[in-house]
């Protein structure tokens, strides 16, 4: 896990240094007619809160979902006016009367506008969830796939939508570091409403 989180770090860095380094540069370019980047910031945040369905898949695994509330927190910068980079950080949890699962998640995260004049944008990313549950542990590198709504609430926040998907997969559920099952997957559909600055 520790080297997951450090491959993680390493990204974020990375994504972090390129998103700075585009966004000087589109400071310096003349403004095109209709160009958003002359009244944003360049630093860009977002909260989402809403429920997600969690699943473990393996030959023992139940088939439904557990549902309960989460939250996500991104921060990044602009690679152009079509697309956004950033780090996100994610929380769920479930309980019933025998156990609380949570999950956590970091990653890098990108969101790709096809039409700025539009609301609609797609959302991509990879990282890293942590499954707990009790005296079980799982640790895994996941992908996001989703989409999302942009509907402008007033000077520099939007408001909206979000609908994703988080799956990762081939990875060890354990117990206090002996392995109960192998090659068991992960995954998240998760519904939510955010707040964006701009």
């Amino acid at each position: 896990m520790l080297s997951q989180m450090m491959m993680g770090a390493a990204l974020s860095a990375a994504v972090a240094t390129t998103a700075a380094a585009q966004t000087a540069s589109s400071a310096t370019a003349p403004a095109r007619p209709g160009a958003s980047s002359a009244t944003r910031s360049p630093i860009w945040y977002e909260a989402t809160l809403g429920g997600s369905g969690m699943r473990l898949t393996c030959d023992f695994c139940q088939p439904a979902r557990d549902v309960g509330p989460s939250a996500t927190f991104a921060l990044g910068g602009y690679g152009s006016d079509r697309v956004r980079l950033g780090v996100e950080l994610g929380l769920w949890t479930y309980g019933n009367e025998e156990v609380r699962e949570h999950l956590r998640s970091a990653g890098v995260v990108a969101h790709l506008v096809p039409n700025p004049r539009r609301g609609l944008y797609l959302i991509g990313g990879f990282g890293w969830s942590g499954y707990r549950a009790g005296e079980f542990t799982y640790d895994a590198p996941r992908v996001t796939v989703g989409a999302g709504w942009d509907i402008p609430a007033g000077g520099k926040f939007v408001v909206g939508n979000v609908i994703t998907l988080d799956a990762a997969a081939f990875a060890t559920l354990r117990t206090d570091e002996i392995t109960v099952l192998q090659n068991v997957g992960l995954s998240v559909v998760r519904a939510a409403v955010k707040i964006r600055r701009k």
